[in-house]
């Protein structure tokens, strides 16, 4: 980024209101992708306000729903008290004639565990609002990072042991996956766990194949792989079952880094042979080098009920993949001369993605 946020020892501003034992904090209130912005009227009518619209309710992407990325609860300053402060993501807002500066502060855990807070304070409004436009990107990577965060500390604590151990002897890598998961079908080279709620369905598929090359990755790729295995997921019609949708537009491949390993994400909707089903999909493609294969991680929402949000159902599966650990390791005969692969076996740099995989 141009410009980094600017974290600052930020314990002055939240010392006024805490009260009580500074070691006890209750748990945090609130929705997932939930914030509340304290801002008075001058800053939430103008052009301030106007930011900050932008930035919060800027379209979800990949799911056939509109929703906003955060839901937004704007409250005035002499409004903010007691039950509010424990909110789970707080923007605080300032204007200050004193100041001299326009400073973007941020603090964990303030009034309640886990929280964070960050505050936004300038002379004036203008300085605000550029404070702000700056530090768009910022304040957005800061509130996702906090998400991800609680969504992978709630998985790793409370993942059933049978689950764990069932991903860890299949596949060799351990997972977690948070409670409510149950083993819906299986063979030796796929698992696919869901958890049925009365009116929605969020599921998990785990499949391997053998790597032949960076063809791998591509696009038409990973669609015709992702519909070889999905395909042994029943719909509720006889001899119905799940497929991608192929068409432009609604898949995305996007190559990042996670945790240090290399993965191509497709973001994209399913939908049903045979029946009327479907929803959004997120699916993670990797190489074990170790064992010669491609694993992929598949996370999929059902969710025709409105009033449920697939974008908090689908960003809590997306964070499971940072709970996966993966043996290092190298192969041989993984080297570009054999079957097109990388030198050495491994795929240490995001880069050759991009410049060998059409996406």
């Amino acid at each position: 980024m141009a410009k980094h946020l600017a974290i600052l020892a930020a314990v002055a501003f939240i010392a006024t209101g805490c009260g009580g034992d500074n070691n006890y904090k209750s748990e945090a209130q609130g929705a997932p992708y939930e914030i509340v912005v304290v801002a008075d009227h001058d800053v939430w009518d103008g052009p301030a306000g106007d930011t900050l619209r932008a930035m919060f309710y800027r379209q979800f992407p990949m799911i056939n729903r509109q929703e906003t990325s955060y839901d937004v609860l704007r409250v005035l300053p002499t409004g903010f008290d007691r039950l509010v402060t424990r909110h789970r993501n707080i923007l605080m807002t300032q204007i200050d004639g004193d100041l001299t500066e326009a400073t973007l502060g941020v603090a964990p855990d303030t009034w309640a565990r886990p929280q964070t807070v960050l505050k936004a304070s300038a002379p004036d409004l203008a300085s605000l609002t550029r404070l702000l436009a700056d530090h768009r990107d910022d304040i957005m990577l800061v509130l996702e990072s906090a998400e991800k965060d609680r969504d992978v500390a709630d998985a790793r604590s409370h993942t059933p042991a049978h689950i764990a151990d069932k991903i860890r002897s299949k596949f060799g890598f351990e997972m977690s996956t948070g409670p409510g998961y149950t083993v819906r079908g299986e063979s030796d080279d796929f698992l696919w766990l869901s958890y049925e709620m009365p009116t929605s369905s969020q599921g998990i598929v785990i499949y391997t194949y053998p790597f032949s090359g960076v063809q791998d990755f591509n696009r038409d790729e990973l669609i015709a792989r992702r519909n070889e295995f999905v395909r042994r997921i029943p719909a509720e019609n006889p001899g119905s079952y799940m497929a991608t949708n192929p068409e432009q537009g609604f898949v995305e491949v996007v190559y990042k880094t996670i945790t240090g390993r290399p993965w191509a994400e497709m973001l994209g909707f399913w939908d049903t042979a045979g029946d009327f089903m479907g929803g959004p999909y997120r699916n993670f493609s990797t190489i074990d080098a170790a064992r010669q294969r491609v694993i992929a991680i598949d996370f999929y929402v059902y969710s025709p009920d409105p009033r449920l949000s697939q974008r908090n159902y689908i960003k809590q599966l997306e964070h499971f993949i940072y709970t996966v650990n993966i043996p290092t390791g190298t192969a041989a005969g993984m080297g570009r001369n054999a079957g097109g692969g990388f030198s050495g076996g491994r795929l240490d740099q995001l880069a050759v993605f991009g410049e060998t995989v059409g996406a």
